[in-house]
């Protein structure tokens, strides 16, 4: 998705960064583990493959990638410790509401509450700047740890079980109203440029990724 190409933003415990060339090679190493594969449906892909993945997700406007990168670490390809998506694939309502999906594939940087703070973040960004209020996890029966993170720590709600793909589909509806000065209330959906104004006043760090910390060549990529 070209909105969020050269985004990066940064809490306290992780940085969201664009999924670019550079790290495919990573993603590329994490998507070799059997667990994480069976974990997120996911297909084995040779390294050409991942590239091309990559630039078609850069492009589609029905996806919105991040790759989520560990503050304990240094800023670079090295932080790299997971991704968080979206697919706008609702057939009934593809503008606002959205699958979502999030991976911290390193264990390094598991229980560090990279996940719960790289989900708060991001869909507050889908919903502030993208339209998204609806949100959906499809989780496998055996993935406890996803379901522990979107069904108790998140408090998505069960939509529909599936004993046929053995998964359960878990709904979160994103409410979200900013009082912006001047301007009033801001809600239900889209925002404009207001999630630019309030993002700093919770705590989220906003910038480029090109000539930032995290781009190849600067930081520690």
């Amino acid at each position: 998705m070209r909105h969020n190409a050269n985004l990066v933003l940064r809490g306290a415990r992780c940085t969201l960064v664009p999924y670019r060339r550079e790290h495919v090679p990573r993603y590329h190493e994490w998507m070799k583990d059997p667990a994480i594969r069976e974990a997120t449906a996911s297909e084995p892909l040779s390294i050409e493959e991942e590239h091309a993945m990559q630039e078609e997700w850069a492009a589609d406007e029905s996806k919105c990638t991040f790759i989520l990168c560990d503050n304990t670490l240094p800023p670079g390809v090295g932080a790299m410790c997971g991704d968080v998506n979206i697919f706008l694939n609702d057939h009934d309502d593809p503008k606002h509401t959205a699958e979502i999906e999030i991976m911290v594939a390193e264990r390094g940087s598991r229980r560090k509450g990279i996940a719960v703070e790289a989900l708060e973040i991001f869909m507050s960004y889908c919903h502030m700047a993208l339209g998204v209020k609806t949100f959906r996890a499809k989780i496998g029966f055996d993935n406890a740890p996803s379901l522990a993170l979107f069904r108790d720590k998140m408090k998505f709600r069960e939509k529909s079980v599936s004993d046929v793909f053995r998964e359960v589909t878990l709904e979160h509806v994103s409410t979200i109203a900013v009082w912006v000065e001047g301007d009033g209330w801001a809600d239900d959906g889209e925002m404009g440029e207001t999630w630019r104004r309030v993002f700093p006043e919770w705590g989220i760090e906003i910038s480029e990724y090109d000539g930032g910390p995290y781009a190849v060549g600067v930081g520690g990529g």
